[in-house]
């Protein structure tokens, strides 16, 4: 089940009232019916041509339990994880939208498989989608390294080689989740994707050479 967080809040609200409590054992901790149902922003339904993994969140009932908020909404008790998951299911049914227009037009997807990090479908000589400089593969990776570097005075105790390993296998982790909440992409998309993956291994293959180089001539 969806949040709608609006709803969940002014239930609180209502919940904390005299009136609310005076009908709460009629009707419910939130002093209207039961079978009141929040909003669903659930994705419109997918063709076949577009295969977006199904990784649904979903929230339990205790996330929209009245209760969850006191204090007369006092941020220490707002729900964040249900705020967060909300955030999530609108955008990716933005993204499922603008997919779906993409497809009506003609535009040839490349189709999600959980096989590899990469989109292994992408045609031959398919360009990169243009983007502005700051989103292209150097500086998306460039940024991308530089981010997992910034921790590296964090663990001294490791080597270059050992740090550089693991946060590699990190970066490559969000690669993964990533490319499964996209799913199936345009084919100049998932080429800007590849590329952008794969600037980022050589530059992490650069810092260990460098670091090789240096160990070498102490």
């Amino acid at each position: 089940m969806r949040v709608n967080i609006a709803s969940t809040v002014n239930s609180a609200n209502n919940a904390n009232s005299p009136s609310s409590t005076n009908n709460a054992g009629k009707t419910g901790k939130t002093g209207k019916h039961e079978t009141a149902t929040a909003p669903s922003y659930a994705p419109v339904k997918k063709t076949e041509a577009i295969e977006t993994p199904k990784d649904t969140v979903e929230i339990s009932e205790a996330a929209l339990d009245s209760e969850k908020v006191k204090g007369n909404g006092h941020w220490k008790d707002f729900d964040m994880d249900a705020f967060q998951t909300e955030i999530r299911n609108t955008l990716m049914a933005s993204i499922n939208q603008s997919q779906k227009a993409l497809q009506d037009a003609g535009v040839d997807f490349v189709k999600y498989s959980d096989d590899s990090i990469l989109y292994d479908g992408v045609p031959k000589g398919t360009k990169a989608a243009e983007v502005p400089e700051y989103w292209n593969a150097d500086k998306t990776s460039q940024r991308i390294v530089d981010f997992a570097m910034s921790f590296r005075s964090m663990a001294p105790e490791l080597s270059d080689e050992e740090y550089i390993a693991q946060v590699r296998k990190a970066v490559q982790l969000g690669y993964k989740l990533a490319k499964k909440d996209v799913g199936s992409m345009p084919g100049p998309s998932a080429q800007l994707f590849n590329d952008t993956y794969n600037l980022t291994m050589k530059k992490f293959d650069d810092l260990l050479e460098q670091s090789k180089k240096k160990s070498d001539e102490n």
